[in-house]
């Protein structure tokens, strides 16, 4: 699986195709968590969500795990044309498969459009690796694609992440071939749900999880 040959497209393909619904999606819930310390970010692309993460958090540190070398470099072009050069960044490339982070380091995960890259035997393995670089107040933040229901849009819904699985599988050799539900290995990694959006009629969610037990609620914004 290799995003280099897209990378240089991907900034104008997701304006043409998902407007800003995805980003949308991504930052959608930074508003509700405090002041991350430490946070770790997985397939974070050319940059859009690491900067708004900064504007809105200055003085976290991060780690930024990307396999592509071009998405790694697109990113630090958008640090800097964002005036974020001097921001505590500090990115690895490397297969996420194979790179294990340091243990209890982390108090915010972040894993956007990043899971649904992967076979179920594939999230078997990495959920734990990164559930394992998490701190004992730990927040994770998932946003992914979604087929929830049985509603009217399902069916669209259905469509389309056929349709992205069918070129993304064509464009980078994606492994994965089917959208997994990531739950259970969250719970058995020890983390509660404590907020859920869906968006785009229930295409997209955004989910904020915890190691500290607190309501949930799911607010649905179309």
């Amino acid at each position: 699986m290799s995003f280099d040959l897209l990378a240089p497209h991907y900034r104008w393909m997701e304006a043409v195709f998902a407007g800003g619904r995805l980003q949308r999606c991504r930052t959608a819930l930074l508003g509700t968590i405090s002041p991350p310390r430490n946070v770790l970010i997985y397939g974070e692309g050319n940059g859009r969500f690491l900067c708004e993460l900064l504007r809105r958090f200055p003085e976290a540190q991060v780690t930024v795990v990307e396999a592509s070398g071009v998405m790694i470099q697109l990113a630090r072009e958008r640090l800097r044309n964002s005036g974020l050069a001097r921001a505590a960044v500090r990115f690895v490339q490397a297969d996420a498969l194979e790179w294990m982070p340091p243990a209890a380091s982390f108090d915010f995960l972040v894993t956007c459009f990043f899971l649904d890259c992967f076979r179920e035997d594939e999230l078997r393995r990495l959920m734990p690796q990164i559930a394992s670089a998490a701190t004992s107040d730990a927040r994770w933040l998932v946003a992914d694609f979604q087929i929830a229901g049985d509603h009217v849009w399902c069916w669209r819904n259905r469509m389309i992440v056929r349709f992205l699985y069918a070129f993304f599988r064509w464009a980078t050799h994606l492994s994965g071939r089917a959208l997994i539900d990531p739950t259970p290995s969250l719970h058995a990694a020890g983390f509660v749900r404590v907020q859920r959006l869906e968006m785009s009629h229930r295409l997209l969610s955004a989910e904020l999880w915890s190691r500290e037990s607190q309501p949930s609620c799911i607010p649905r914004i179309t």
